[in-house]
């Protein structure tokens, strides 16, 4: 809310109000007729709204401190949520952030007018929830007030994407990323296990070796050390072609603790693989999406698939069922068996 133009005015009733806000001029009726009375009035406004006025810079720095490095256990996709904010709506205060404001904002973002890249719905939508976590942690704190939290409206979800690589283009993937890197590089070594156990680019990055049981042949993805988040990690069996790659890694390992030798980005790497492999919109994600498909094809039960992705039955249900049509056969046949 911006005060600094707040003035007294005497309406066509003779009630003394508050305006304030601009070109876009607000009013706050003091409820009285007499101007010292309503200057008290003004006084005691003042006060409390210059209490609560806090920009957006601020209350995405106090979450960023105070929720997500304490609570999150990969924070990269919100840092990256804050620094497009911020370049976009920092200077802003909460109480500024009226439908004008976001709509501004949405639209310079899809544009590619903040940060210099254009986007989908699906980002910004990422993006604004990350800022409407940020304003709800602000009043939880109590440095803002329900009156000063903003209705933001959120883009449309996008329908999820059917990304998926086939068994040639994967392992033209992995090929190129030993001709590229040479045999056990780290970005190798990321590829094949994260095509192999469908895990998330996070798990792999950070598996550590004392998570990799060769005797019993799994993987257990969950690091006893770390909070468990919505995104579930679970013990996953090795196939019998990543357990002999791994006893390889294991020999070829220059220090014992990260299976990747650090737990840091690979990035970088993988998308220069991408690259050379003439292959286009391959993230990291691409891979789970790659294994879960490419086992829906070859006929293994959803349940199964559901099991290794940590993912609920309706949700590989909704996202792969339309890969293994085959599995619905016996169900349109039932009356072939009638007698």
């Amino acid at each position: 809310m911006n005060n600094n133009d707040a003035r007294i005015v005497k309406n066509n009733a003779g009630i003394y109000e508050i305006r304030f806000g601009g070109k876009r001029s607000k009013r706050k009726s003091t409820g009285s007729t007499d101007l010292r009375e309503a200057y008290a009035f003004y006084g005691r406004w003042m006060m409390q709204t210059q209490a609560n006025v806090v920009s957006v810079s601020k209350i995405l720095d106090d979450y960023m401190a105070e929720h997500v490095a304490q609570r999150v256990v990969c924070t990269e996709r919100q840092a990256d949520c804050v620094t497009v904010l911020k370049a976009g709506l920092g200077e802003k205060l909460v109480t500024d952030l009226d439908s004008q404001v976001m709509m501004k904002y949405c639209n310079a973002r899809r544009a590619g007018a903040i940060n210099g890249r254009e986007v989908g719905d699906g980002t910004l939508r990422r993006e604004l929830n990350c800022l409407i976590a940020a304003i709800n942690h602000a009043l939880r704190q109590r440095r803002i007030s329900m009156a000063d939290v903003p209705h933001i409206d959120l883009p449309a979800a996008p329908a999820p994407k059917d990304s998926w690589l086939t068994g040639e283009q994967l392992d033209k993937l992995i090929a190129t990323s030993v001709s590229t890197h040479g045999d056990m590089s780290r970005i190798h070594r990321f590829i094949v296990i994260a095509s192999e156990t469908a895990a998330r680019k996070t798990s792999v990055v950070e598996l550590r070796w004392d998570q990799v049981d060769m005797a019993r042949g799994l993987i257990n993805f969950q690091d006893d050390g770390k909070a468990r988040t919505k995104k579930r990690r679970v013990p996953v069996p090795m196939s019998s072609r990543l357990k002999a790659f791994l006893e390889r890694a294991w020999l070829a390992r220059t220090q014992d603790e990260w299976v990747l030798d650090t737990p840091y980005s690979i990035q970088h790497h993988f998308e220069a693989v991408v690259k050379a492999s003439g292959l286009e919109d391959v993230t990291p994600h691409t891979l789970r999406h790659t294994w879960a498909t490419l086992a829906a094809q070859a006929g293994v039960e959803l349940f199964q698939i559901a099991g290794v992705l940590g993912d609920c039955l309706a949700t590989v249900m909704r996202v792969y069922a339309h890969h293994c049509p085959e599995h619905l056969r016996g169900a349109v046949n039932f009356r072939d068996q009638v007698t």
